[in-house]
């Protein structure tokens, strides 16, 4: 908006200034997308199942990989829009991933005979069923909203307020003090 309104005399400016603004978009993602891929190839094809690629072949994998990513990525931003503002978002995906990287910190410090495979399936038990939470949280929200009463008095018989007043006490929650 604010190129067309302040450039929109200048022939060809505008389009030259969006031009430049795909390109640099486009030249981020791309050098995400490739670095994201060599972690894969090398964190996880190389590092956890320890396997050697030639050099034509990691080429082909990281091409491979970046085209899933970017597939990945397309999902993810298509899913993202269903959120809300990006502050909900992150704070959305915050919530996601600490309760399962913190279950793992504390696996790890607290319980000495914890092993590699414990902490990564409790992780992703973990994260399997924060997901599921919060999934459910996203699905249910619409549905469960409630709308507000009218606040005229506007056809209503008589304008008359009756007020009750409780003579038994009410019992106190015994829970109450687990939240203050």
């Amino acid at each position: 908006y604010f190129v067309m309104d302040v450039l929109s005399d200048k022939k060809g400016l505008p389009g030259i200034f969006l031009a430049c603004i795909f390109s640099g978009s486009l030249s981020t993602i791309s050098s995400g997308l490739n670095s994201l891929a060599a972690v894969v190839i090398e964190d996880v094809y190389k590092g956890l199942l320890g396997k050697t690629l030639s050099d034509e072949r990691q080429g082909l994998a990281s091409k491979i990989f970046s085209i899933v990513l970017g597939a990945v990525v397309m999902l993810l931003t298509y899913l993202v829009s269903y959120l809300g503002s990006i502050l909900n978002a992150a704070l959305s995906l915050f919530g996601v991933l600490s309760g399962p990287i913190m279950g793992a910190f504390f696996l790890g410090f607290f319980v000495p005979q914890a092993n590699k495979h414990g902490g990564f399936y409790g992780f992703l038990a973990s994260l399997f069923l924060q997901l599921w939470l919060f999934l459910g949280a996203q699905i249910t929200r619409k549905q469960m909203k409630s709308e507000r009463l009218p606040l005229s008095v506007a056809n209503c018989p008589i304008p008359v307020n009756i007020t009750n007043i409780i003579t038994t006490p009410i019992k106190r929650n015994p829970l109450i003090d687990f939240y203050s």
